[in-house]
């Protein structure tokens, strides 16, 4: 399991329920405004669960399941860090999820 994604996930996952609760809370549940918050949720809520999917692709014993799995959740995770900072000001943000933070893996000299 990768631990960064599962804690973006859980992150994420925890703030589109407060801005849900947010539009629906404050009596925005209806109108153009209110419909798109919640249509953005839903949408952030499908990437997510392609990511929850992967997670438990990753953890299997077959290769045929296990390879694809982290060749997605590979790519999922930027895309899970972009997504992140809309979320930048709350205290349970990690500076490390900031997307454009260089990953070493990537690096040519550190393969020398």
């Amino acid at each position: 399991m990768d631990r960064d994604v599962a804690d973006l996930a859980s992150f994420l996952s925890a703030r589109l329920d407060d801005d849900d609760a947010a539009v629906r809370v404050e009596g925005q549940g209806e109108g153009a405004m209110a419909r798109r918050v919640l249509a953005d949720v839903a949408a952030k809520r499908g990437i997510l669960g392609l990511a929850e999917g992967q997670q438990r692709n990753a953890d299997a014993e077959d290769f045929m399941v296990h390879g694809p799995a982290m060749v997605m959740l590979a790519a999922l995770k930027p895309v899970l860090r972009h997504l992140a900072t809309a979320y930048v000001d709350h205290p349970d943000f990690d500076p490390e999820w900031d997307p454009n933070e260089p990953d070493e893996r990537f690096n040519v000299s550190s393969r020398n």
